[in-house]
């Protein structure tokens, strides 16, 4: 639908910059396919003049980094976009784009968190917090921190975990028993873990199935079938079709 006055068009603008920084606030920085995924915007075009218009005033800064297979543009937050979007509950200033950080594995990592992000918002699930910033670490006293928290449409919290990398036997053993004794405290009441492919889908169940007790507080504890319940494993596919307004 066409908008009928300039000052329409201008507040929809206003509100796609908002949601553009909004979203980069928190997760410092992201690429084309993910921040389209953000807007489901129908053409590129769109996408692009977006961005280069955010870019010009100097909320965003462009960054393409290269590799010996690929190439890949970015956009990143800088100091002025977070001043823009800044609220008075943010007691520690969030995190500028610093491209000169980013490594093959955490911009994969990265952009993982945030596939999963935006696939459980688009069905409903809400406040999301990334495991690594202050809102986290002020909030929840855990051994391990994982990758992020979200809400389920009926305000259950779980805890998600993208795994593109198979970890050890004994980390998976220390990751359950800090999320079981999370679990235990309310703190949140599953645990996603989200692989890239059917085959690390496939390893996981393994390790998870070989751990048959984990320790809490320097004691053995036997893992039951209610114990495993609350870990639930899905590819990246598997999750864009799951249910979750009535889940179990």
């Amino acid at each position: 639908m066409l908008l009928a006055t300039n000052s329409e068009r201008r507040e929809r603008n206003h509100e796609k910059i908002r949601i553009l920084l909004n979203f980069l606030k928190e997760e410092t920085y992201s690429d084309f396919q993910t921040l389209n995924m953000l807007f489901g915007f129908k053409h590129h075009k769109s996408l692009y003049d977006l961005l280069d218009k955010v870019t010009n005033m100097g909320l965003i800064q462009k960054h393409t980094l290269e590799s010996r297979s690929s190439k890949i543009a970015l956009w990143g937050i800088t100091n002025d976009g977070i001043a823009v979007v800044l609220t008075p509950e943010d007691s520690v200033m969030p995190s500028r784009f610093e491209p000169y950080r980013i490594t093959g594995w955490s911009l994969d990592h990265h952009l993982d968190n945030q596939l999963v992000r935006l696939t459980l918002e688009k069905k409903g699930a809400v406040n999301w917090i990334n495991g690594d910033r202050s809102t986290f670490l002020n909030q929840f006293n855990v051994k391990h921190r994982p990758d992020g928290l979200i809400s389920l449409p009926d305000g259950r919290m779980i805890a998600v975990e993208t795994e593109r990398r198979i970890k050890t036997k004994a980390r998976y053993q220390s990751i359950m028993a800090s999320h079981l004794v999370a679990i235990s405290e309310k703190h949140w009441r599953y645990v996603f873990y989200v692989t890239p492919d059917e085959q690390k889908k496939r390893a996981l169940h393994v390790i998870f199935n070989s751990i048959s007790s984990v320790i809490v507080k320097n004691q053995h504890v036997t893992l039951e079938a209610k114990h495993r319940d609350v870990f639930r494993i899905y590819t990246t596919e598997e999750l864009a079709t799951l249910e979750l307004s009535n889940y179990v």
